[in-house]
């Protein structure tokens, strides 16, 4: 017998998706998928048939949890571009880096402290390119 489509095995029993997504298709596969699904949840929502199980299997199919499709629903309703590559991260996203890494041990985790001495660089035109905290 044949496989029927949408999640039905062989005698129209269930099939579960795969423990592991990405072990199956891939990263970047599941990535890819992300627009189609997301676009398609947003259709469900305009036609008022989306249901939380269409969410909680989006997310199981794509490997990310329940959560993280309503936000990326949330996002993709705010911003229509954000449909079509949901979950990437913007470029403008704020990144620790190893020089930071090491101000914060210097300070004791204290990021209070970590941004004056960033701030007060910047506005004296010194860097600690080195990672070592600069007194002043």
């Amino acid at each position: 017998m044949e496989a029927e489509v949408m999640g039905h095995g062989v005698g129209g029993q269930s099939l579960a998706p795969p423990e592991d997504p990405a072990g199956v298709l891939g990263e970047e596969s599941l990535t890819a998928l992300r627009g189609p699904a997301v676009r398609r949840l947003l259709a469900l929502r305009a036609e008022r048939r989306l249901s939380r199980e269409h969410v909680r299997l989006a997310g199981e199919c794509l490997g990310v949890s329940e959560r993280t499709v309503w936000r990326w629903l949330a996002e993709a309703s705010r911003s229509p571009r954000a449909a079509l590559r949901p979950g990437e991260r913007s470029g403008d996203r704020f990144e620790i880096t190893r020089e930071i890494r090491v101000l914060l041990a210097y300070w004791h985790g204290n990021a209070s402290a970590v941004h004056h001495q960033l701030v007060a660089r910047a506005q004296s035109g010194t860097h600690g390119g080195d990672g070592q905290p600069v007194h002043g």
